[in-house]
């Protein structure tokens, strides 16, 4: 028994949730190609629709973002149904979310979450918060929280280097989005937009994090026990 619990606190925690976590990262790459693209007509169904589901996809992300750093405290025991349940629903919930405002205020079948008549006075206050704040708040909680496991539980330091690199990378990421989109646009004669470099820096970011989850692993992928214990 005393064997048993040790593997468990020793074996690579979170690994499910943490392949979910780039699965969906995975996925949110080609909506985000035909959605910041030119392959698309601006403003069509197709687009907006497409838009809508990845706003969902990155609300969800980051949803999964923060479930990981709560993940690695062992409150429960992950990889298995009382983990992945609760961390599947509420991503399913933000994702449902997320895509349903942004319908309701491209199609306007409620007017419940902004106008979007006329065209230009698209506002809402739910969107904002769910594609802009949400994900900025998301990641300084799991930042907080991953300093916390690293320093305090794990009393390591090398793994928050990696921490802190994925977060300048994310913030750079941001950065791109908001400030360097005209620039670089009219700078490559607008064969490539703010959009492309943020892109490129939001997944350094994210293979960064794996590198920081590997770190904090590391010493349980040589367990001879591991390879009896199931996942």
């Amino acid at each position: 028994m005393f064997t048993q619990w040790l593997i468990t606190l020793a074996r690579p925690v979170g690994r499910v949730e943490f392949r979910i976590f780039l699965g969906l990262y995975a996925l949110s790459l080609p909506f985000q190609l035909l959605t910041t693209g030119s392959l698309l007509e601006q403003g069509s169904t197709a687009l907006t629709v497409l838009t809508a589901i990845h706003a969902g996809i990155v609300a969800a992300l980051f949803w999964m973002l923060v479930g990981n750093a709560l993940i690695s405290f062992q409150l429960v025991d992950d990889g298995t149904m009382a983990s992945v349940v609760p961390f599947s629903i509420l991503a399913l919930a933000f994702f449902a979310a997320t895509t349903y405002i942004s319908l309701d205020v491209a199609f306007s079948f409620t007017a419940a979450f902004g106008p979007s008549n006329p065209p230009d006075a698209l506002a809402s206050i739910p969107l904002f918060v769910l594609t802009s704040i949400w994900p900025g708040a998301a990641t300084i909680i799991y930042f907080v929280l991953m300093t916390y496991v690293v320093l305090r539980i794990l009393n390591e330091i090398r793994p928050l280097w990696y921490y802190v690199l994925a977060f300048v990378l994310f913030v750079l990421a941001q950065l791109a989005w908001f400030l360097l989109g005209k620039v670089v646009c009219r700078g490559s004669s607008s064969r490539i937009d703010g959009s492309f470099i943020a892109t490129i820096l939001e997944t350094a970011s994210v293979g960064i994090l794996y590198l920081a989850w590997r770190s904090i692993t590391e010493e349980s992928w040589d367990d001879p026990y591991m390879n009896d214990y199931p996942y």
